[in-house]
């Protein structure tokens, strides 16, 4: 690296005006230069680099130095130059070159007296490199995301309402089962119903999207269903539903990308568990969000490929399951009103609903029936619901209570291991399930990784248990939904066995509270136990006594309970799931640890703080040691169900992983990896088997219910394996935060609880001590009542108030009806003790009250205004003293009399007057102007009184009143007076009527028995106990029992319950020390969010605030705040353990100076109990929480707690010594964070968007240092600075993280010198803009030059000339390929069977983002950032008034003077000639997606408008009708000035032809960053360098060029070209064309060589490629909202640059139409429907064909009659015309939906054809006989005879793989002719039901006209010619030929019985002739007779044959031609 200082020069003569001096310093012709100082003798110390890279210094290097004065006008002036010569350097690289007083040079190249003082030196980069992983905690990512400003930012979901999107595109359907179906797709979503247009055929296509909008909070809305149903529009409806799919928008909000794509789901009919699947349908389904990005679809509509998926099984992600519900019993059952129901429990999944029976009316029903729902895996649902309903009533049911299980919870996908772990099906149980009811919780914000209904928690109240079973089964099948189960389920049995639990729970403090007019107390409950609304349980020691809430002197109150701590004890009865609850505890310990370390190192926010790989290295090793720590096992375990044992397996090999991934791991990006594993870790705790009730303590006032505070049994629960196996809290000190249920109180937390539970088996309770130390006292109490009548107390005035009552005067307790419980005795007698808490003042806290008292006065009869009745009264009419009677309570003194309050609506006296109304006969309104008819007036005196300074704290002062017990030494009989509503007194008033005292007697326990005494304390003390019915052993006893043991009507479910206490008596005062540095925001909207903010800190019943700061994003306070003498009475072990919480809450103030809450942070401080061991805690950032916990905001703080010794506690000051500073601690240096001089350069662009603004400037602030820019003069011509770069050193602390933020102001300079601030910034994270000037990779901005020189050589004017002539931009032939073809060469859609050779050279990028949010561009803000100003006074929804273009970069600078400069970062630029630039600009719309319809029939009507600067193109009426996926393809060409234009406005409308055009969306291109980023995203980089072709090159600059300007700008020397070698030498790295091109390329339209190398080596720079971008539209009606996307591109063409390139065409394609032509010759084999009067099968078939979305235009043959076997010949030709799009593979139509539709609607569908038989019938409806669908792009080949034709022919997957079966396109294989099978749905599959021969022929349409043809047999009947079939005309068969037909029909019908008969007779026969001649046989053979002598004679011998019926009568013919007649003989035997 060469470092040259700038040090000084001189310039003489001097120069008038005074020069504006500054230094160009030239080595290997890189330029630096230096920045601009004024005057004669200038002096910069400047430091100026060159890198050297791998070139080092030679002899004849040299520097060459230019002084230039740049305040020159017109140019700047040249001074003097020198060279420097490096030769010395070279051979000392170790020394410094000290060059003084170099003497420069003028123009003649003489001496002048002009000087120059240089110092330049070699030094490496190893000296100067940062040290620090940079990467280590894995947030580089994270701030460079921040400074792109696209960049989505995904946040949190609130729990408050919000906008969401759904959308649901519904794509094809396939395999619908179903003869001649219409089908029609229903869409409900959560509600909304939608409906696609009707279809035909079992494969329709449907492409229609749907939208749906929503406001609602997240979780609720999560909870929707989404229902798709296929239904036949043609059937009936009873029998139109083919199948139906089901899921819950949360399950997919909470998919991959929000988002279902392209999904193929299996359709089921509802509650028929047989029927499986009946066809897919294919869809997409995506759920947004506020700043939620859709996914983009680059895939085409229709895809052939998917039918080869379609019918894989492999592929298809369907299977069918059932999932079993085997439901029991219910138990504890809560009925309103105590009344009896009919339960049944309904259960629903992904809104299928199915109940049982119902069962008689009982609390406890047995329903012992299985519920089957048959579901897909996997499922696509997240939770199953449980309700109990009272189907009591008729026609209206109840919800008794409810309960969900997640899917995700009870199944496993394998995917929480990551490896070959396959996960388990959905299982459950047999287990119990909480019902829940009533009340809600508030909705909060879910951790990352939890299930869904974590953020829906289930009601509060209790409501019982079912006891169910949940079987998943994949092979068997049900049939039927709901059946009976056998009685026997003793399997589930030991389920009921019971054991005694006991639950105990010591109260600490109570804070934070608002104020409470009336006592308050506590209720303790687990399930019903404790619950004391619920008369049916014995009443438990479940609530604390009354108590009043105090003021603690700021904002909040508390309750005074001190050393007393009140006790509740709660038995219960469950079964036993230690076994289970041991597992789930050890999980979370691992749980919580990683979380702990995870959280302190994301509050480490300096990666090079060793502090990190400290906690980093403890994080392992205690994850380690957790994930090592087995888990009981399951296998073994005789209680363990399958889901235990699939959790056990999955958590211990997910724990295994985890460990050994630890032990593995490295130290990059430890964030990351520890939130993956926390992540992982979250997945498998979840325990649904959880069956014991969550405790529940809730704050109550006047016996409501007002707040609750919900504990898991299991955290709190006791396992004598040992502590870890316990819960966390078991016995420790908890802090709860009480919220209000869901629509009650206020978003602020009603009061912070600290308690000590303990929960566990009553056995284990013999030795509880939950607190190290305290005693435990049981007392009974009762109040004594009097009231005072004529001057006496006594019990005549008491009125409905018993003699002695509870503290509420409610109900009588008298002293005589109590009785020891079981198990305690009494200790003592009845004795009086005052209840002090009660009686506490509660102004005890406050500094100074105000008194008041009203003067009353009547009118009297004469008129004159006299005293009334009660002359003083408070302001509700109360009498009260006078005002000479009001005496001042000890300890208050007054320093001003009584005087009238004068400031409100009152005269000048202070009177007020009304008219009395009865019966109080006080006013309703008062006036201040007396009126004749006004009869009454008062007027206000006040008084301040002020506490006298005490010698104890306030807290002393109040512990010691409360612990005054002593009744004799005061003289006093423990009366309190007062009234019921308002606070007692121990001194009676004048005005008291009624008193009371508390008698106490105190209970002990009696032997010991095994368990705690406390949890003996069952039941009521009052007499009637025993006869209060008892749920768990008196099941049968009867409501008026319970009435009888009511005593007053008044409230008759109060029992009589002893109270418990633990006396805590010795307690230990501490100091508490709060540094406090920081707070910042953290929503990165640079608005300064805080106005005036100040930190209040509470601890306990404590608080302190800090000084208040100006308005700040992120204000620094650097204070300490300190308490001291803090009484804690629990012993330090357990303080230390968990103490108490800190928390800091962040103040502002609005407008009307009123305090806001803005968030508040809270965390455990560090307690030490021994100052030798103490360290300083470094302070950590703490997330700052907003209201329904969403963190917006962090403090950077640190607390620690110290216990004062007695040495300690005599000294009044702080422990630790804490400087101070005008009364205000401040920061110990120890924790302060350490400054350093800081340098931070500000590179101020200009302004952009600012309004009304004259002479703006900047004003930079940061810490206590500013900077001024000059103010630029000619704003609204030129809004960029004069001088941009400006330089200002500032101490800073060292750590990033801890910078103050840098506020950015623009002050317009108005007329009469007045300074207006109309705009400002704030960076509060300056972390991103840190740099090391001495990195070797870094790179200083540099402005980008954009115009070229005016010189131009000839090669130059020549290329200018011809090559970029745009009206040659365009061939004169035909290309083969478009850009089109681009576009689906990147997307992958393009067809494969095209092979185009030069597909490589011709590539685009097609980015589904803007192009400023792809991360690799840094936002195209690497120049300079945009930062949005705000108004000075900022709200949160404020309109942004301008932007500021400018960029900081901050680093470290020496203190010492003499020690080198740093390199500025920023050049010093001379005058900014290039700006403003004149640009030409090309705006490419491609098209849009999935724009948000604006329509009633779901489509939109777009248009798109363009704005830039005054310039507005595109129109109204060039709209694309009813669309939502328009293909613009169209480019505008506009000429804009940047920066005065720079933003290009892109917005959609919807064409209205009546009402105003609706806005669909907008999108905001920001031209002037794309212009000046060094990505060189004014025009994208093509892939190759083409002269000519459709691809030419369309840029200004030829590749070399770009080069050039490319390594200027990067710093690097320029390249080096050399045309022999065909290499250039670049950046140190020789390139040859031969490592890019293996082989010469062939392409004809390729440029020269050097361009070629020039364009490869710009590649693999990083710089934007030639591209689509992808534009999010965005809408004010829904902010934050998807509207649709649009992709486009940009091209910016400079003027200075030259000529544009030539245009791109982006024309749409247009479809071409073409001609289908169908000859149907015969059929074969097809089913016969219909039988004739003789009982044979026939049929009349003809063959009906259309296109799929054609159908308008369906066509059929003519019909062949009485077809006897299935055969029939038709010769009939089929004519249809498509117009189709060959690279999208669809056919395009337009036409009208309805009559007075404005305009056609474009549809696209699949190029099917669909061919049909049909049986014609004359009077009823024609039947189907089955059907045929070819896709004439992907159909199969056909068979070439009738016997190869079968249904395996259109099977995609063959079952051998060598045979597969040939597939075709009838676009590329225009003529085929041959067999295909049809097919018809039956019985529940599909068969073959006939063949079908065909001839296609596609021809185009040219073809067509010139070979025409008919339809039918009509004319022109050729190209072949079709002649009529020959055919038996069957009319009249009957009549031509009878016989023949006769014959044909016996023969046909009677064949096998004719053949029967006819073998029969013939054997007959035969026999017959052997019976015949076997006499005459016989005869001659015995005989033997002579023969005559005749002529000779043949004799044939016929006798012996077998057959003589055969003989045939030729023979005898044949030879008896030859014999003569005979005459006069005998006969002759033959």
């Amino acid at each position: 690296m060469l470092r040259v200082i700038v040090e000084s020069a001189t310039i003489s003569p001097p120069l008038s005006p005074t020069p504006r001096a500054c230094v160009t310093v030239y080595f290997r012709d890189m330029k630096k230069r230096t920045h601009v100082e004024e005057g004669n003798d200038p002096v910069w110390n400047e430091t100026l680099i060159w890198h050297l890279w791998h070139q080092p210094l030679e002899n004849d290097s040299f520097l060459k130095v230019i002084l230039q004065d740049s305040g020159s006008k017109k140019k700047e002036r040249f001074i003097g130059l020198a060279t420097v010569l490096l030769k010395k350097l070279a051979q000392r690289p170790n020394e410094v070159l000290f060059v003084r007083n170099l003497i420069l040079l003028n123009h003649a190249m003489k001496p002048t007296d002009c000087t120059v003082t240089l110092q330049v030196a070699q030094i490496y980069d190893q000296d100067t490199e940062m040290t620090g992983n940079e990467e280590l905690l894995g947030s580089t990512v994270s701030w460079k995301k921040q400074m792109v400003s696209g960049f989505p930012m995904y946040r949190a979901l609130a729990s408050k309402p919000q906008h969401f999107q759904v959308r649901l595109k519904v794509f094809e359907a396939r395999k619908l089962l179903g003869n001649n179906i219409k089908p029609i797709v229903k869409i409900n979503i959560a509600g909304q119903q939608h409906v696609t247009r009707i279809k035909m055929g079992n494969n329709p296509f449907f492409n229609e999207i749907f939208f749906q909008n929503f406001h609602k909070v997240p979780a609720k809305l999560f909870e929707e269903n989404i229902l798709i149903e296929v239904v036949d529009s043609a059937a009936p409806r009873s029998k139109a539903e083919i199948g139906r799919f089901q899921t819950d928008i949360g399950f997919i909000y909470h998919s991959p990308g929000h988002t279902l794509l392209r999904k193929w789901l299996g359709l089921c009919q509802r509650n028929k568990t047989t029927s499986g699947v009946r066809g897919y349908l294919k869809v997409t389904i995506c759920v947004l969000g506020v700043g939620d990005q859709a996914l983009v679809d680059q895939k085409l509509l229709y895809e052939t490929d998917t039918q080869v998926q379609i019918l894989k099984s492999t592929e298809v992600p369907v299977s069918l399951a059932y999932l079993q519900f085997f439901i029991y019993c219910a138990e504890d059952l809560h009925f309103s009103n105590h009344q009896s129901a009919t339960p049944a429990l309904e259960v629903e999944l992904i809104g299928d609903k199915l109940r049982t029976y119902l069962q008689s009316p009982s609390d406890n029903p047995i329903w012992n029936q299985i519920l089957t729902f048959q579901i897909q895996l996997p499922c696509l649902s997240s939770y199953i619901k449980f309700r109990v309903m009272d189907c009591s009533k008729y026609n209206r049911q109840e919800e008794i209570g409810s309960a969900s299980l997640c899917l995700s919870q009870i199944s496993s996908t394998g995917e929480e291991i990551q490896g070959m772990y396959s996960g388990f099906l959905p299982c459950f149980g047999p287990s119990f399930l909480t019902l829940h009811g009533g009340k809600k919780p508030p909705f909060r914000t879910t951790e990352e990784g939890a299930c869904i209904l974590d953020a829906v928690k289930d009601s509060l109240d209790y409501r019982g248990r079912i006891f169910v079973e949940i079987v998943t089964k994949i092979k068997s099948q049900q049939d039927s939904v709901i059946k009976d189960l056998s009685q026997e389920v003793t399997q589930v049995e030991m389920q009921q066995y019971r054991q005694k639990y006991g639950l105990c729970v010591v109260f600490l403090s109570c804070t934070m509270m608002p104020k409470f007019k009336d006592l308050i107390q506590f209720e303790v409950s687990m399930g019903h136990y404790g619950n004391k609304t619920d008369p049916n349980y014995k009443p438990l020691v479940s609530t604390t006594q009354h108590s009043a809430v105090i003021y603690d002197g700021t904002i909040y109150h508390y309750v005074p309970w001190y050393n007393t701590k009140p006790v509740v004890a709660v038995t219960s009865n469950w079964e036993d799931v230690s076994f289970r609850m041991n597992c789930l505890n050890l999980l979370h310990i691992a749980r919580d640890r990683l979380k702990t370390n995870l959280d302190i190192l994301k509050s480490i926010r300096n990666p090079r703080d060793p502090a990190v790989l400290q906690q980093w290295g403890k994080l392992l090793k205690e994850l380690q040691e957790d994930c090592w720590r087995p888990l009981p096992c399951m296998t073994d375990q005789p209680r363990a169900n399958s889901l235990d044992k699939n959790k056990w397996q999955l958590r211990s090999q997910l724990l295994q992983q985890l460990a050994q991934r630890a032990k593995e791991a490295k130290p990059v990006n430890v964030v990351g990896t520890a939130e993956d594993w926390l992540r992982r870790l979250n997945a498998v705790i979840p325990e649904p088997q959880e069956s014991l009730p969550d405790v529940l303590i809730w704050l109550m006032s006047r016996q409501q219910r007002v707040a609750y505070a919900r504990v898991p049994a299991h955290t709190v629960l006791f396992s004598p394996a040992g502590p870890l196996s316990s819960g966390k809290f078991c016995g420790k000190i908890q802090n709860l935060f009480l919220q209000y249920p869901e629509g009650e109180g206020q978003d602020a937390h009603p009061a912070y609880l600290r308690v000590c539970m303990w929960l566990g088996n009553v056995k284990h309770s013999k030795n509880l001590k939950l607190l190290q130390q305290g005693t435990m006292v049981v007392y009974a109490e009762t109040y004594e009542n009097q009231a005072k009548v004529k001057d006496d107390w006594g019990q005549q005035g008491l009125y409905h108030c018993p003699n002695f009552s509870d503290v509420m005067g409610r109900k009588a307790l008298p002293k005589t009806d109590f009785k020891a419980p079981s198990g305690w005795h009494w200790k003592d007698d009845w004795v009086v003790e005052p209840q002090r808490r009660l009686l506490l003042d509660i102004d005890i806290n406050k500094s100074q009250v105000l008194e008041e008292v009203y003067e009353n006065q009547i009118r009297s009869a004469t008129g004159a205004w006299v005293p009334a009745a009660i002359p003083n009264t408070d302001v509700n009419g109360q009498p009260v003293e006078a005002l000479e009677n009001v005496k001042c309570p000890q300890g208050w003194h007054f320093k001003k009399n009584w005087i009238v309050e004068l400031n409100h609506a009152v005269d000048s006296e202070g009177w007020e007057y009304g008219v009395g109304i009865p019966p109080s006969g006080l006013p309703q309104i008062w006036n201040s102007v007396e009126k004749t008819y006004h009869s009454c007036r008062r007027r206000r005196w006040v008084r301040v009184r002020f506490r006298n300074r005490r010698e104890l704290s306030q807290e002393q002062e109040t512990l010691s009143f409360l612990q005054m017990q002593d009744l004799s030494e005061e003289g006093r009989e423990g009366w309190e007076y007062g009234t019921f509503g308002s606070r007692f007194h121990l001194d009676p008033q004048p005005t008291s009527r009624f008193r009371r005292r508390c008698w106490h007697r105190q209970l002990a326990p009696n032997r010991d028995r095994g368990v705690a005494p406390i949890f003996l304390l069952e039941g009521s003390l009052a007499v009637e106990q025993n006869s209060q019915p008892k749920k768990e052993t008196e099941r049968m006893l009867s409501w008026p029992i319970w009435k009888d043991w009511r005593h007053t009507p008044e409230d008759p479910r109060i029992p009589t319950m002893p109270f418990i206490y633990c006396i805590l008596n010795k307690p230990h005062s501490y100091q508490l020390f709060c540094y406090i540095y920081q707070a910042r925001n953290l929503m990165y909207n640079q608005i300064p969010t805080f106005q005036e903010p100040f930190i209040q800190v509470v601890f306990l019943n404590h608080s302190l605030c800090t000084q208040t700061l100006g308005s700040s994003a992120a204000p620094t306070w650097s204070q300490t705040l300190i308490f001291q003498h803090l009484l804690l009475f629990e012993d330090p072990k357990d303080t230390r353990e968990n103490p108490p919480l800190v928390v800091l809450e962040l103040w502002q103030h609005d407008s009307q100076r009123n305090k806001i809450l803005w968030g508040r942070s809270m965390w455990p401080p560090v307690v030490w109990l021994d100052l030798q061991d103490r360290v300083f805690p470094p302070l950590r950032w703490r997330p700052l929480v907003r209201e329904l916990g969403e963190e917006e905001g962090e403090i950077l703080a640190s607390c620690e707690l110290i216990l004062e010794t007695r040495k300690l506690k005599e000294i009044h000051q702080p422990i630790l010594s804490i400087p101070c500073k005008n009364g205000i601690y401040m920061l110990p240096k120890n924790i302060q964070p350490s400054v350093k001089m800081m340098a931070i350069e500000i590179m101020a662009w200009g302004l952009r968007n600012m309004t009304k603004v004259r002479y703006p400037q900047l004003l930079l602030e940061c810490g206590e240092k500013s900077l001024r820019t000059e103010p630029i003069s000619n704003f609204q011509e030129n809004p960029n600075f004069s001088t941009s770069t400006f330089f200002f050193t500032v101490f800073m602390p060292m750590e990033e993280t801890h910078a103050q933020p840098l506020v950015v102001k623009v002050v317009d300079n108005q007329e009469y010198g007045q300074q207006i601030v109309v705009g400002q910034a704030s960076v509060d994270f300056l972390q991103p803009y840190f740099c090391n000037p001495w990195s070797l990779n870094y790179t200083p901005v540099k402005l980008p030059t954009l115009s070229v020189k005016k010189h131009d050589t000839f090669l130059d004017f020549v290329y200018k000339k011809f090559w970029f002539d745009s009206s040659k931009d365009e061939d004169d032939y035909e290309q083969e390929v478009d850009w089109w073809s681009k576009l689906s060469w990147a997307t992958g859609n393009a067809d494969k069977s095209l092979n185009y050779n030069y597909k490589s050279y011709h590539t685009i990028k097609v980015y589904d983002c803007e192009l400023e949010a792809v991360l690799a561009f840094q936002g195209l803000q690497d120049f300079c950032q945009t930062f949005k100003l705000y108004q000075e006074k900022p709200k949160v929804d404020s309109p942004v008034v301008g932007e500021f273009k400018g960029l900081f970069r901050i680093y470290p600078f020496p203190e010492d003077p003499d020690a080198p400069k740093p390199p500025r970062q920023f050049s010093a630029w001379p005058v900014i000639e290039d700006f403003p630039q004149m640009c030409l600009v090309r705006v490419y719309l491609i098209r849009a997606i999935n724009l948000q319809p604006q329509d009633y029939n779901g489509l939109c009507d777009p248009y798109v408008i363009l704005k830039l600067g005054q310039t507005k193109l595109g129109s109204r009426d060039s709209y694309y009708p009813n669309t939502l996926d328009p293909i613009f393809g169209t480019m505008y060409e506009l000429t804009c000035n940047i920066p005065l234009e720079k933003d290009l406005e892109i917005q959609l409308y919807d064409f209205d032809l009546i009402t105003s055009d609706d806005e669909i969306g907008t999108t905001v291109i920001d031209l002037e960053n794309r212009l000046l980023s060094g990505f060189g995203a004014r025009c994208g980089l093509s892939k190759s360098y083409c002269k000519s072709g459709p691809f030419k090159w369309r840029d200004q600059m030829t590749p070399s060029y770009l080069l050039y300007r490319y390594a200027k700008q990067k710093g690097l020397p320029p390249p080096v070209f050399d045309l022999e070698g065909d290499s250039i030498y670049y950046n140190g790295e020789k390139f040859k064309l031969q490592s890019f091109e293996s082989t010469p390329p062939t392409y004809k339209s390729l440029g020269s060589k050097k361009e070629r190398l020039a364009l490869y080596i710009l590649n693999t720079q990083g710089l934007v490629p030639e591209h689509v971008e992808t534009r999010t539209l965005y809408s004010n009606s829904q902010p934050g909202i998807d509207q649709g996307k649009i992709q486009m591109w940009v091209d910016i063409f400079p003027e200075r640059l030259g000529p544009p390139g030539p245009r791109v065409n982006i024309s749409p394609r247009k479809p071409k139409q073409y001609q289908l032509r169908c000859i149907i010759w015969s059929t074969a084999e097809v089913d016969l429907v219909r039988e004739t009067f003789s009982r044979e099968k026939m049929s009349d078939i003809y063959v009906k064909g259309w296109l799929f979305g054609l159908e308008k235009d369906a066509q059929k043959t003519d019909v062949h009659y009485h077809s006897l076997t299935g055969e029939a010949t038709f010769n009939w030709r089929f004519i249809f015309t498509m117009d189709y799009l060959t690279a999208e593979r669809v056919c395009i139509k337009s036409h009208k939906d309805y009559i007075w539709s404005l305009d056609p609607t474009s549809m696209k569908f699949p190029a099917r054809l669909i061919i049909q038989i049909w049986d014609n019938d004359f009077f009823s409806p024609d039947d189907f006989l089955g059907v045929l669908e070819l896709d004439l792009s992907d159909m199969p080949l056909p068979a070439q005879n009738i016997r190869q034709c079968s249904l395996k022919m259109m099977e995609t997957d063959s079952k051998w793989p060598f045979t597969p079966h040939k597939r075709i396109s009838l676009f590329k294989k225009t003529n085929v002719t041959g067999w295909w099978p049809c097919q018809v749905y039956d019985d529940n599959k599909w068969r073959l039901s006939g063949k079908v021969k065909m001839t296609l022929e596609m021809l185009p349409e040219k073809e067509a006209l010139i070979r025409p043809a008919g339809r039918g047999q009509s004319e022109p009947n050729q190209f072949p010619t079709l002649h009529p079939p020959e055919r038996n005309d069957s009319s009249l068969l009957w009549y031509h030929s009878p016989i023949k037909n006769f014959c044909y029909v016996v023969c046909k019908r009677y064949r096998s019985k004719i053949i029967c008969l006819v073998v029969v007779l013939v054997i007959g026969i035969i026999l017959f002739n052997f019976v015949y001649s076997l006499p005459s046989y016989l005869t001659m053979t015995w005989i033997k007779p002579k023969l005559r002598l005749y002529p000779p004679i043949k004799i044939v011998n016929l006798i012996g044959s077998v057959n003589t019926s055969n003989i045939n009568s030729s023979i005898f013919t044949m030879e008896g031609s030859k014999l003569k007649p005979l005459k006069d003989h005998g006969p002759t035997l033959v």
